[in-house]
């Protein structure tokens, strides 16, 4: 990776890490578990403590403040990952995932 890619890659990081913060707390929990985590609604509710209604619950909400708020940062394409506002794939999505998180420690 060149310095410009590096710097973007950094960017990205803070930018996610700002909006996850951003979330409430259980769908910040929900998200890092389920879509971050890659763990089941069912494994994500058992650690919570909640329903896997309650889990999916606050999923879906958080993935769409997510979506608005980087949106503010980058723009819709970045945010969404194809340039529209669909549901992420998360066959495609998770090494974008794990890439962001796995420096925030």
């Amino acid at each position: 990776m060149n310095p410009e890619q590096l710097y973007a890659q950094k960017e990205q990081k803070r930018i996610l890490s700002k909006a996850m913060n951003e979330l409430t707390p259980g769908r910040r929990e929900a998200i890092e578990l389920h879509e971050l985590g890659e763990r089941s609604s069912e494994e994500a509710a058992q650690i919570m403590g909640i329903s896997v209604s309650a889990v999916t619950a606050r999923v879906f909400p958080g993935r769409r403040n997510l979506r608005e708020r980087l949106k503010h940062y980058v723009g819709l394409s970045w945010a969404s990952g194809r340039g529209t506002s669909r549901p992420i794939d998360r066959r495609s999505y998770a090494t974008h995932r794990q890439a962001a998180f796995s420096t925030c420690d």
